[in-house]
């Protein structure tokens, strides 16, 4: 008897432990998402709460940060501002809960394209926002709130519009591409921009009727997105692609089901001394497989490491399998198209894909902005010099080389055209590339060009030794592509050419602030890609959101000190203002 009671409370007592485990691990989806609809191109989603939080790790708080803009204006201005940002705190609106940033974009052939990209925030307090609607209304005029059955809604402009009802507010862009239309004349006919009002509102009143299925919500990648605690969100989703498509004179459903269902995820956090972004690009199974199939090998971190430099300013490194291209031209069954446009140059689509191992890389260095004297040639035949201030860097560009026969079918190309020539080892700048000042060299293993032939030498000798940090070197080995740039440095080389004061003053606040950016992807893993986005600050103790504003503040100072600067010469001395 007992036994027979014991079971069913076991039981029990399992299914609520499951039911409780799932409901404490269950994706904590925003509740506003509602209003987002599945076919959004992008959504953007920020916490204001986790970036206060950060900010107030620097003493800031939104309202000191707005106060910092105010500081340089007379009192009359700084009054009206004040006031304007009181009555945005005091509208109902949530500072505190999440903000959205969401785009829809749509497109056929016989409509042409549009694109809404519109804004959602929190009401707190719907009696509240309304008042402070009516009193931006009066400078609105005609534009009076439309009552809806679900929602009110207020045209700010042409294209622009505010809805809400007791939860959110939504304010909206509308761009629409039209058509082009004559009439029986030939004469273009303007579009009718109360059809493109209506249309907007139509797609408004769409958010604030979406059924659970027809959400953003209702996608299970977005709703994993928000298991992970972040400052910020970004989703995406290849539908915007297609509405580019639909709306061009081209019609390749296989392309159409290579974009379909594509998504992207991605997080960013502010940490001390850096910003972070995370991204994962999730592939349908058509690009799953073409992926798979043709996976491709690591970057080549020693041809980073073997520059002749200890200036480095960036660099771009990128591996891949060259027959996924061609694997994807087959794919899309458009391969007999490429080689019938190819074979008037006596070319193939595989010659152009076997031509290349599929490791190139691009190094810069040593940049800098400076003045120097150029010569051109003269009308009369007789050169002449001019000094100008223009930018100067060593580069290299390397690929390697694949299939020979295949590569030099495309150089005898370029050998005809002037810009190479052959040469008894393989290929040589021409007197066409001469003039561009690069310098081109391949053989059988690699095509290099080079800013000049001091850093060719240099390069090709392997003697060299870049200067780079451990850490940086570290996050770049063992990824599909790896890119790399040092902020600092490209803005050293920049200040040195420039001659206005603001400008120097802006540039090196802002070098002072950030140090390089980091930007790297891996292969191909099952059903997705993952990217990897970091930014270096300056100084590392201080959390990168209070590092940004701090920079944001004092450019606007430096830039409000020039203004108010050549408004005081101009009343002194007219001729004086520029």
């Amino acid at each position: 008897k007992y036994k027979n009671m014991y079971k069913p409370l076991v039981k029990l007592l399992l299914i609520t432990t499951v039911v409780i485990t799932l409901a404490s691990c269950g994706s904590k989806t925003p509740k506003e998402t509602k209003y987002i609809p599945k076919d959004a191109t992008a959504v953007v989603v920020v916490n204001p709460k986790s970036l206060e939080d950060k900010m107030k790790t620097g003493n800031l708080s939104l309202d000191s940060f707005v106060n910092k803009f105010n500081e340089k204006e007379d009192t009359a201005n700084q009054a009206k501002a004040k006031k304007l940002w009181d009555d945005f705190k005091a509208s109902g609106v949530s500072l505190d809960d999440n903000l959205f940033l969401f785009v829809v974009q749509k497109g056929n052939m016989q409509k042409g394209q549009s694109t809404a990209v519109s804004v959602l925030a929190t009401i707190k307090d719907e009696a509240k926002f309304e008042a402070y609607v009516k009193k931006q209304q009066e400078q609105l005029k005609d534009n009076g709130i439309q009552k809806e059955s679900n929602f009110s809604y207020l045209v700010s402009s042409y294209n622009s519009s505010v809805a809400w009802n007791k939860e959110v507010v939504i304010v909206t862009m509308y761009n629409k591409d039209s058509k082009m239309s004559f009439d029986s004349l030939g004469n273009y006919q303007t579009p009718d921009e109360t059809v493109t009002k209506k249309e907007q509102k139509a797609e408004v009143a769409r958010y604030f009727s979406l059924k659970a299925d027809e959400t953003v919500g209702s996608i299970a990648l977005f709703n994993d997105l928000f298991k992970e605690k972040a400052d910020g969100y970004l989703f995406t989703t290849s539908s915007g692609t297609l509405a580019a498509l639909s709306a061009m004179p081209l019609n390749l459903p296989k392309l159409q089901e290579l974009l379909k269902d594509n998504y992207s995820t991605a997080t960013f956090n502010f940490e001390d001394g850096k910003i972070v972004a995370k991204s994962v690009m999730h592939t349908n199974p058509m690009l799953s497989s073409l992926l798979k199939k043709y996976a491709g090998p690591t970057v080549n971190i020693a041809a980073l490491e073997k520059f002749p430099s200890q200036n480095i300013n960036g660099a771009m490194l990128v591996s891949f399998n060259p027959e996924l291209f061609n694997g994807l031209l087959k794919e899309l069954e458009v391969g007999g198209i490429v080689d019938g446009f190819l074979s008037g140059q006596g070319l193939t689509s595989a010659d152009i894909f076997k031509a290349l191992k599929g490791e190139i890389n691009v190094i810069v260095s040593d940049f800098t902005i400076a003045s120097k004297e150029v010569t051109y040639p003269g009308y009369d035949g007789k050169p002449f010099t001019s000094t100008q201030t223009l930018p100067t860097a060593k580069l290299i560009f390397s690929a390697s080389i694949g299939n020979k026969i295949a590569f030099d079918k495309i150089m005898e190309k370029a050998v005809q055209t002037g810009f190479v020539e052959k040469t008894s080892t393989g290929y040589r700048s021409g007197a066409a590339m001469a003039a561009t000042n690069l310098f081109l060299m391949a053989d059988d293993k690699n095509l290099i060009i080079a800013s000049d032939s001091a850093t060719y030498a240099a390069y090709t000798s392997g003697t060299g030794k870049a200067t780079i940090d451990a850490d940086v070197l570290s996050k770049l080995k063992g990824k599909s592509t790896a890119t790399f740039v040092d902020i600092a440095s490209l803005l050293t080389g920049a200040i040195a050419g420039v001659k206005d004061e603001t400008g120097i003053k802006v540039m090196t606040d802002t070098k002072n602030t950030f140090k390089n950016a980091i930007v790297t992807s891996d292969n191909f893993s099952g059903s997705s890609l993952s990217s990897y986005f970091e930014v270096n600050m300056s100084n590392t103790k201080q959390n990168s959101l209070v590092s940004t504003l701090n920079l944001i503040s004092e450019i606007y100072a430096i830039i409000k000190a020039d203004e108010n600067k050549r408004k005081e010469m101009n009343s002194t001395d007219p001729a004086s203002f520029e």
